[in-house]
């Protein structure tokens, strides 16, 4: 385990370890960007389309979704919608990730997102705003 997997294992000792959703039709980002999240100290869940995350989504109402915004199995947007029209799930914090990010940025916001970022994105970009949006929404 590296030191910032050690270091937020320590800072979420007293409570959970927080949760997330990765969501891309292509395995090896989904692979590269869990991979990363797991190794910083957090537990992930994964999923290939938005329809799949949306299931997901409502049975381990997760901390943070991390989503591309084409996908065969459902918009990134739609989802990021969906969940913030849910009384259970509108909480969750949202990240979007997507080679269409620049031309979507004020729709994605629109729907709800809470970061958007440029793919190819390096998995040390997409922790590092994961963890700012998690501290944000810790009291």
């Amino acid at each position: 385990m590296n030191s910032a997997a050690k270091s937020s294992n320590l800072l979420w000792s007293a409570m959970t370890v927080p949760k997330g959703l990765v969501v891309d039709d292509e395995q090896m980002v989904r692979e590269m960007f869990c991979e990363a999240l797991r190794r910083s100290g957090l537990q992930v869940f994964e999923a290939s389309g938005g329809q799949s995350a949306l299931r997901l989504a409502k049975t381990t109402t997760p901390d943070f979704v991390v989503t591309d915004i084409d996908m065969a199995d459902g918009d990134g947007l739609e989802l990021c919608r969906t969940l913030r029209g849910d009384p259970a799930l509108q909480g969750i914090r949202i990240v979007v990730v997507s080679g269409m990010a620049a031309s979507h940025e004020a729709e994605a916001v629109a729907a709800g997102c809470d970061a958007v970022l440029d793919k190819p994105c390096s998995p040390a970009s997409l922790v590092a705003t994961v963890r700012r949006l998690l501290a944000a929404q810790t009291p």
